[in-house]
């Protein structure tokens, strides 16, 4: 099980930008469930407040952005200095302390503000206790009660699901961040696996291409000397034009390779076209089952349980359950009264009293309908299993005759070899070494192409079972999107599971991965223009579909422990969308153990009133941390602090709109 921190207590000592209250140089805050609120104005540090939880919990690296990176590493350092250069004596003396559960866990990890060192680490559990000293044991203790196979991996999970933070790391709009986050939290004992393969085909496929570019030079460099030899003999110029053959069969294995490749993507596409014309089949099947059986029980309205349950078994059987016969001809004379409208027991017409439904023509023309898409999906499955053994056949033939071409590749270069026996010495010397260097050439190129192949026949086995765990998370996943988004937006939005086709290297085939991503009905145009990239919404929509994105993996998959870091969400809303997002807030974590912490400046408006909504008015200031009182002022606030407190409780004292 994945275990997302949940932070319980952060402590500050000694830190020139948080002198806590009452100068005491302890800044400390504690979190229990629900919304909590950090609130204060430009240059107090509420960004710098959230980053420290950050860094405390994984010390200065970050990971590289998503997308395939070969044998790169994933973590890579940041400046250690970070906070140290915030403070006029390099936080010499400055340490942060935080507090997470991770499942029944409690993780309290101390590092120095000067170079974010950690000082110490310690683990509490109803069956164990532990101190940690190092920053490797850190790191392999945290992983494990993580629950996840690499550091890097617990290291994505808060930069792509816990934090929000001011550089947004966008999750809901890049398919390769989804891959990364669900190949750690969905198929954790896979994950290091599926990486070291994915550096494998990128690392083979670059190694081959820049081969096969060294390869075409030294051909073109052969081929320019042999020109320049004016007194080639018949043995010369056999060779030369065998060679040639040589060449123009090599041209062809590649054009070859290269159309097995278009063919193979073009094949994985077919195949997928053909997995969803399967579920729409069963999708149409289903619907049509469902309206036979309203139609059915309609018919059988005023006849006892037991008794319809002899002629619905009848129907659907063709079995007479008292002879254990075939029946068709009794079952299909029900069919038609019941189409009829007549009684399927006697034959007669319906008198319908007034507490039984009849058949209505709507529900005969949704049947009629339903049955038309389902011949439709019918004769679309069949199209599609077509396209897809065609294109079996296509790789099937060309493989053939790729074989064929380097068959013939092979004589010809046997019978070369024979050739140049008759040339004197000196010449066939050199031009041995040349070919030499050629076929050695051709043979790694050769070589790293079977390395990529047989790295891709391996992840591909690993991404289905990948796929297959998305697959059974994906409708909790998109109800409870789905749930939480429809009091949020005005337009229609929902989740939808669509998974992306992609190369991992340059050449090679194509493969899929799980994604999901958001279908947005836009109210400004005429008809249903649906937007589904961050380009077509707003930049208050993209961060909001993001948010509520990660608020639904937390839900679904962090069994509702886990803390949720928002910096600025108050920044690209307007007056009325401020007050949803304070609904939305308020809302998440209200059954759980979870927790949300916003970062935001004092503002106007239901934004904060409807975030602790929740609470009576005296005691929302405990939900508040209030850097005005605790933070280094900034001239601003030297100036106007009593007018800030003074906005500060009227906005708590607010009542939050309904």
């Amino acid at each position: 099980m994945i275990h997302f921190p949940l932070i319980k207590r952060l402590t500050v000592r000694d830190f020139g930008l948080y002198p806590g209250k009452d100068n005491s140089n302890i800044f400390e805050l504690k979190l229990g469930h629900g919304p909590w609120l950090v609130l204060g104005v430009n240059g107090l540090g509420k960004s710098t407040l959230l980053l420290l939880m950050r860094y405390l919990l994984a010390g200065p690296v970050k990971t590289r952005n998503a997308g395939f990176a070969g044998e790169r590493d994933d973590l890579q350092a940041v400046n250690n200095k970070f906070f140290a250069v915030r403070v006029a004596d390099g936080a010499q003396k400055a340490s942060g302390e935080i507090e997470v559960r991770l499942g029944d866990v409690s993780l309290t990890v101390e590092r120095s503000l000067a170079n974010l060192a950690i000082k110490r680490a310690t683990i509490a559990s109803p069956d164990r206790s532990k101190e940690i000293t190092t920053e490797d044991e850190y790191r392999a203790e945290i992983t494990s009660l993580a629950g996840v196979s690499q550091f890097e991996d617990f290291v994505r999970i808060l930069d792509g699901l816990a934090f929000f933070l001011e550089a947004r790391q966008p999750l809901i709009w890049d398919g390769a961040a989804q891959f990364e986050m669900f190949r750690a939290l969905l198929t954790p004992n896979l994950s290091a696996e599926l990486r070291r393969l994915e550096g494998e085909i990128v690392s083979a496929d670059s190694t081959a291409r820049n081969l096969s570019a060294t390869l075409y030079k030294i051909t073109q460099k052969r081929d320019k000397e042999a020109v320049k030899k004016e007194t080639a003999t018949d043995t010369r110029a056999r060779i030369s034009a065998i060679q040639g053959e040589i060449d123009a069969l090599s041209r062809e294995e590649l054009r070859l390779v290269e159309e097995i490749e278009n063919v193979e993507t073009l094949r994985i596409d077919r195949r997928l076209q053909l997995k969803r014309s399967e579920k729409e089949l069963d999708d149409a099947t289903q619907n049509y089952e469902k309206l036979k059986f309203e139609a059915l029980r309609q018919a059988f309205a005023g006849v006892k349980p037991t008794e319809q349950y002899v002629f619905l078994k009848m129907l659907s059987d063709r079995i007479c359950i008292a002879c254990n016969q075939p029946a068709d001809s009794a079952a299909a004379e029900l069919q038609k009264r019941s189409d009829d409208c007549r009684c399927v027991i006697c034959g007669n017409p319906r008198e319908y009293s007034d507490n039984i439904e009849t058949i209505s023509d709507v529900m005969r023309v949704r049947a009629s309908d339903a049955y038309g898409t389902l011949e439709a999906k019918r004769e679309e499955l069949s199209v599609a299993n077509a396209s897809y053994v065609a294109s079996n056949n296509e790789v099937y033939a060309l493989q053939q005759k790729l074989s064929q071409v380097r068959f013939q590749g092979e004589e010809k270069a046997s019978l070369i070899r024979r050739l140049r026996k008759n040339l004197p010495a000196d010449e066939n010397l050199a031009l041995g070494r040349e070919e030499e260097r050629i076929a050695v050439l051709r043979r790694e190129v050769v070589s790293f192409r079977e390395e990529r192949e047989k790295a891709e026949r391996e992840i591909d086995e690993l991404l289905e079972t990948l796929k297959r765990a998305t697959e059974r998370v994906r409708e909790m996943v998109e109800n409870a999107f789905n749930l939480q988004a429809a009091p949020f937006f005005a337009e229609q939005v929902r989740l939808v599971y669509a998974p992306r086709t992609a190369k991992i290297g340059q050449g090679g085939r194509s493969f899929e991965f799980p994604a999901f991503e958001v279908e947005m009905t836009s109210g400004a145009t005429f008809g249903q223009f649906v937007r589904r990239t961050p380009e077509q919404v707003s930049l208050s929509q993209r961060d909001y579909l993001d948010i509520i994105f990660r608020m639904t993996l937390l839900e679904i998959l962090g069994n509702n422990q886990s803390s949720l870091i928002v910096d600025g969400p108050e920044g690209s809303l307007d007056a009325v969308f401020a007050g949803r997002a304070g609904n939305l807030f308020a809302k998440y974590s209200q059954d759980s153990e979870s927790n949300i912490l916003l970062a935001c400046n004092i503002i106007e408006g239901a934004f904060v009133p409807n975030t602790l909504s929740s609470f009576a008015p005296e005691d929302r200031t405990s939900r508040v941390i209030n850097l005005i009182e605790q933070a280094a002022p900034t001239q601003a606030l030297t100036d106007l602090r009593p007018q800030y407190l003074q906005k500060v409780k009227d906005i708590l004292l607010r009542e939050p709109d309904r």
